[in-house]
């Protein structure tokens, strides 16, 4: 019987820490997608629309389509994005599939060199 209780007080224990973990990542997800949606509202975030053509990077507003800045390299994007809109930030959101997974491993790459400096 004994081993019966401990059994069944290791699941009941497992069971609350499984609940109480999820409710904090839920309530942390909550608070960033509150936040992102927020900063999209406000206009502060502008979300992109990434096409390639002869290896530069156009960028477009998703929502309203508009040209944003173009570049070969995301740095250069950055920096472009960054000389027309200087208080405002972006996120790639959509577009050519592998033109996103490049320019996403560039960021990877820069976030990367960042940190050895």
């Amino acid at each position: 019987m004994e081993l019966l209780s401990f059994i069944l007080d290791l699941v009941l224990l497992g069971m609350i820490i499984w609940f109480v973990f999820t409710w904090l990542v839920s309530r942390h997800l909550e608070r960033q997608i509150g936040s992102v949606v927020q900063d999209l509202d406000q206009e502060r975030l502008i979300p992109l629309t990434v096409e390639v053509d002869q290896n530069q990077y156009f960028c477009y507003n998703t929502i309203t389509k508009d040209f944003v800045c173009q570049g070969h390299s995301l740095k250069e994007i950055v920096d472009r994005f960054k000389q027309r809109y200087p208080d405002k930030s972006a996120a790639i959101y959509d577009g050519d599939e592998t033109a996103v997974r490049t320019l996403k491993s560039q960021l990877k790459d820069l976030d990367e060199n960042r940190g050895s400096i």
